[in-house]
């Protein structure tokens, strides 16, 4: 079985009254001003607005390219997306099973306030509407709003219901979405959820806005600065930070060991700090005369490689992806990114030739086994 774990829903238009934020569709940002938040706007908003550049002058490399072509400033090929076209796709590359991350809009929700449930259920209702024609292979993940857990806990069965088999986990402004650790207790009512209901929890890019308070000033537009360029950089150096603060929150908090069939999976995230962070976390979970007892009976490394997944993607860097496979086997599994330019539309001959060379269990594994076991210990297989 071949899994692709990280594909995307985009559109070109959509019909009238169709777009799943619809009723903010005048209050939200236009779509150059989504654009450079969703590149940088946890930074930006750290930035005094005397200092943020305007959007132009963020994607000057983005604006000047849509001058040359005569068309929109755009980061992703445009791309129509439809259930068919996309099972007309796995067939050709040899795709089992899809999950389907929520296009752009989801990034908006960030701009609805109170609203912010509501805007959620829509998006959920809109993607799964969308895959309902391919629901035995395309499986949606769904944007959830943490900020009360008994309605996220709703809104997971809700999805999960309509065809969903996995959620997004965020952070908001370094913080955890309720501010409470996910790693707390009080979150076992969210997890209990996703083992019961099926559904894997996913950390994308994107997702892992981190506090850049004091951090954002690096005086960009001063003279001897580093301008934009050196901004738009500073910008995407804390995504794994993010990351790193969940997965040790959920293994030190004991989610891991409350919630053995839960999977966590790192999507988009890069995977070159992945093995010494490992490495790091399974060291600190030790019996130490420091730290003391390991509170629980298995192991902490244990925890990590049954409870966690990561997905590399050669088009953002991870050129290594098949050495990370190496180290940690348990954890890598295999990914596309399509239809975004990061991705492939034939995404299986990158890892060739040495996607060949590997035996043919880990390859395997490695295609889609290791996502396909995730699922079928909650219970309910794909």
């Amino acid at each position: 079985m071949i899994v692709d774990v990280d594909t995307h829903w985009e559109a070109t238009r959509y019909a009238p009254g169709e777009h799943p934020l619809e009723p903010w569709l005048d209050e939200l940002p236009s779509s150059i001003e989504m654009l450079a938040f969703g590149v940088a706007g946890d930074l930006l908003a750290a930035l005094p607005e005397a200092d943020r550049p305007s959007p132009q002058e963020l994607l000057a490399p983005l604006v000047a390219r849509a001058e040359e072509r005569g068309g929109p400033v755009i980061l992703h090929p445009l791309h129509a997306s439809s259930a068919a076209e996309r099972v007309e796709w796995m067939d050709a590359v040899g795709i089992d099973h899809c999950l389907v991350n929520p296009g752009g809009y989801w990034q908006q929700l960030e701009f609805l306030g109170d609203d912010r449930p509501e805007g959620v259920r829509r998006c959920n209702d809109f993607l799964t509407d969308q895959l309902s024609d391919a629901r035995d292979r395309l499986h949606a993940v769904a944007v959830i709003d943490f900020t009360v857990l008994d309605a996220a806990v709703e809104e997971l069965e809700r999805a999960r219901a309509r065809g969903a088999r996995a959620f997004f986990l965020i952070t908001a402004k370094g913080r955890p979405p309720s501010n409470v650790s996910p790693g707390h207790p009080v979150w076992d009512r969210v997890w209990d959820a996703a083992t019961s209901l099926g559904m894997v929890a996913v950390v994308h890019i994107g997702n892992t806005a981190p506090d850049f308070s004091g951090w954002a000033d690096i005086g960009w537009n001063r003279p001897g600065g580093a301008g934009v360029a050196g901004l738009a950089r500073l910008a995407n150096t804390q995504r794994a930070h993010a990351a790193q603060n969940i997965i040790a929150g959920l293994l030190y908090g004991g989610v891991f060991a409350r919630h053995p069939t839960l999977t966590v999976l790192l999507e988009e995230m890069r995977v070159n700090w992945i093995p010494p962070f490992v490495d790091t976390l399974t060291r600190q979970a030790l019996p130490s005369p420091v730290l003391g007892d390991w509170p629980f009976e298995t192991p902490g490394g244990d925890m990590l490689r049954r409870n966690v997944r990561v997905t590399p993607l050669p088009g953002l860097g991870d050129t290594d992806a098949l050495e990370f496979l190496a180290h940690l086997p348990e954890m890598c599994v295999w990914s596309s990114d399509f239809p975004h330019h990061e991705g492939s539309p034939d995404p299986i001959e990158l890892y060739r030739p040495g996607l060949d060379g590997l035996d043919e269990a880990r390859r395997a594994d490695f295609l889609g086994d290791n996502t396909a076991a995730c699922f079928a210990r909650t219970g309910d297989p794909l």
